[in-house]
């Protein structure tokens, strides 16, 4: 038997689970939160209190949910996220790293803030107190749990896209995403008509679609299907051809 506190208002309740914790108790319940706009919480910065909206702008926005004394899957996350290449200015979208931990602290997001080697300007880094921590992780059905056993948080590994208008839009499971989820995730997360310079994203956004058991894109069937098609056709054709140049004795 392994105890459980739930944490998802920071008001401590224990759970028992006998044998293994089943992740799926993790698994956001994705069709009751996308589409749908999350409140604007204060977060507390190195530089004082600030709104999310000020902090996201007018632009797409990646939130990661972590805490700031985890050991093992937050550190990874980040460092994978921080390293990611992908085809995108850090002028075009933000990211926000958000303790879901009220006991977190200044000084303990300063101890994360200075194990990543060079920190992007368009990142930033908060903690939610005072009750922000649970409007924020309801409204995007971010599920957490302590264990009293390990003394941590049991917690997905999941980056949350926002619109500018702060309306969820993509869910990307794993520590280790690819970096070309996470750009077509920011391509999608602007929600509005493509600009010129901007056609081509928008193309290949339509190129792939989201496969929601993977949690990453793939290219859609029907253009594989196409492709495959014109294949078997240029196949046809050329077998047609070496047929006819044997029948006539070839060239």
């Amino acid at each position: 038997m392994v105890l459980f506190s739930s944490a998802s208002t920071f008001a401590y309740r224990t759970v028992e689970i006998d044998g293994q914790f089943d992740t799926a108790l993790l698994r956001v319940e994705e069709g009751r939160y996308l589409g749908k706009t999350v409140p604007d919480v204060k977060i507390v910065t190195e530089s004082g209190e600030k709104l999310l909206s000020a902090v996201a702008g007018d632009k797409p926005t990646i939130v990661v949910l972590a805490y700031f004394t985890c050991g093992h899957t937050c550190p990874i996350t980040l460092q994978n996220l921080v390293q990611m290449q992908i085809d995108a200015p850090h002028s075009d979208y933000n990211v926000v790293v958000l303790s879901f931990d009220e006991k977190d602290s200044l000084m303990t997001m300063a101890h994360v803030k200075s194990t990543i080697d060079r920190i992007p300007e368009n990142w930033t880094f908060g903690l939610l107190q005072d009750g922000e921590s649970g409007r924020l992780t309801s409204s995007v059905g971010f599920k957490f749990f302590f264990s009293e056993q390990d003394q941590n948080f049991v917690h997905p590994a999941v980056l949350v896209f926002l619109s500018p208008e702060r309306e969820v839009m993509r869910y990307l499971y794993g520590a280790e995403t690819r970096g070309e989820d996470v750009e077509l995730a920011l391509i999608e997360s602007r929600n509005r008509a493509p600009r010129l310079n901007e056609i081509v994203e928008m193309v290949k956004l339509t190129c792939f679609q989201f496969d929601k058991s993977r949690s990453r894109y793939s290219l859609h069937p029907t253009l594989i299907f196409g492709a495959a098609g014109i294949g078997i056709l240029g196949l046809v054709g050329l077998a047609a051809l070496v047929t006819k140049r044997d029948l006539t004795g070839g060239i």
